[in-house]
């Protein structure tokens, strides 16, 4: 028997890792959020300057009697300028996924989530969020829900 949400929203405060570069709250509705500022890089170079932004969400809610479902959202951008001209670009996820990626920037001057710096890096890891969050909700009795093909085949 799954543990009463109410309850379960009362310990996700303990999820949350000093060390960690994400963390998890409650919405006033009930939602468990894992939010993960990834990047928040600005570089000036000698030929021109770059900025790359990235975060990751995860919004977890009960659907049934110890049952949970989850979407998650990343946005991304990137954009350049320089002597021949500049570029922009986002890109934005909604849905399920697993991803692993990581990047480097260096330049004469810069930030990173508005530290000063001339060199910044970044590494992200679906896995690295949502692991702790799924496992935390699965030792209080709660599954994820299973898709179309999960009630299928399952």
């Amino acid at each position: 028997m799954a543990t009463p949400w109410q309850q379960v929203l009362e310990q996700v405060p303990t999820l949350n890792d000093p060390q960690a570069p994400f963390s998890y709250s409650v919405t006033p509705d009930g939602v468990i959020v894992g939010f993960w500022d990834v990047a928040k890089i600005q570089m000036l170079g000698l030929t021109g300057a770059r900025s790359f932004d990235k975060e990751f969400r995860i919004d977890v809610r009960p659907t049934g009697d110890g049952e949970i479902d989850y979407t998650e959202t990343g946005t991304e951008t990137s954009g350049s300028i320089g002597a021949t001209g500049g570029s922009f670009s986002k890109s934005t996820f909604k849905g399920k996924s697993s991803q692993k990626s990581f990047g480097f920037q260096a330049g004469i001057g810069g930030s990173s989530h508005g530290e000063r710096t001339n060199a910044a890096g970044w590494s992200f890891d679906t896995d690295a969020i949502k692991k702790p969050l799924l496992g935390f909700l699965e030792q209080h009795g709660w599954k994820q829900k299973k898709g179309f093909f999960g009630r299928l085949f399952g």
